[in-house]
């Protein structure tokens, strides 16, 4: 069964990367990108792109950022059961925070080069092709789980 990623960021060297890294995993994969959280949201409701199995979000971008991105993908019934990796060149605890705060999955801080990008791919495919992504930030060191409160 074909899996669909979809990354939301707006540096185009980021999205091609992202994309050629995702394609090297195999063809059972597609991935969607947009560069804004405006574009992302149309793509979606115009059913411009089929209904994404997880979106990768990036935090800073022009238009509409990733945090409204997500608060918006959160409130709508359709969208707010599509898991949301934020995924930033930050690790800033606030942001991981606030990650947790507005629903997203997880935090993924992006990787430095394409091998280990690829290798944090493979890890998140894995997961999507078991069926439990939820069990993502609990057995990877990779991607930072948003602490819950006592």
């Amino acid at each position: 069964m074909t899996k669909k990623i979809f990354l939301i960021d707006d540096d185009q060297d980021d999205r091609s990367l992202f994309c050629e890294a995702v394609e090297e995993l195999g063809s059972e994969i597609v991935c969607y990108t947009a560069a804004n959280g405006r574009k992302a949201l149309s793509q979606i409701n115009n059913k411009e792109i089929e209904t994404p199995d997880i979106i990768f979000l990036d935090i800073n971008m022009p238009v509409m950022n990733g945090w409204q991105c997500l608060s918006m993908l959160k409130e709508q019934e359709f969208y707010k059961s599509i898991p949301v990796i934020m995924y930033s060149t930050s690790s800033h605890p606030e942001d991981v925070e606030k990650a947790r705060q507005l629903g997203a999955l997880c935090f993924f801080t992006k990787p430095r080069d394409f091998k280990s990008l690829k290798k944090s791919l493979e890890i998140v495919v894995g997961y999507l092709h078991s069926n439990s992504l939820s069990s993502l930030m609990h057995n990877s060191p990779l991607f930072v789980a948003p602490q819950t409160q006592s």
